[in-house]
């Protein structure tokens, strides 16, 4: 295969990565200034680093665009949703599981229960 085929195929497999992971198929501007350009994606998923990668986007001055960003495309592709993996916009994947299925309100009780609770039944 010669290079430009390969620099062809690279190329549209790369449209098609930031089509499928971007509304319009470019990265949001923000990300130019986000805390954690450059550093390696490895911080942000292993669990040796958690409490580093959540530091660093603690103080990222577009965090709050970060996580409205992951958490649409979380919403968007259902699956990701369910087993989310990793720190992104300062939140874990147990975190971000949390924000898309929240944990079920107890029922309340009812009011003979809480008489008898009170020790008033």
């Amino acid at each position: 295969m010669n290079g430009q085929a390969q620099s062809s195929g690279y190329h549209f497999g790369y449209k098609m990565l930031m089509l499928a992971l971007f509304a319009g198929g470019r990265p949001p501007d923000w990300r130019e200034d986000a805390a954690c350009r450059g550093v390696p994606p490895e911080t942000f998923v292993s669990v040796q680093n958690m409490a580093k990668a959540k530091e660093l986007c603690a103080g990222c001055p577009v965090l709050a665009a970060c996580r409205a960003d992951q958490l649409a495309w979380e919403k968007r592709n259902s699956p990701t949703r369910s087993h989310p993996v990793g720190v992104v916009g300062g939140l874990t994947g147990a975190e971000r599981r949390d924000v898309h299925y929240p944990p079920a309100e107890p029922p309340p009780p009812t009011a003979r229960l809480a008489l008898w609770l009170r020790g008033t039944g």
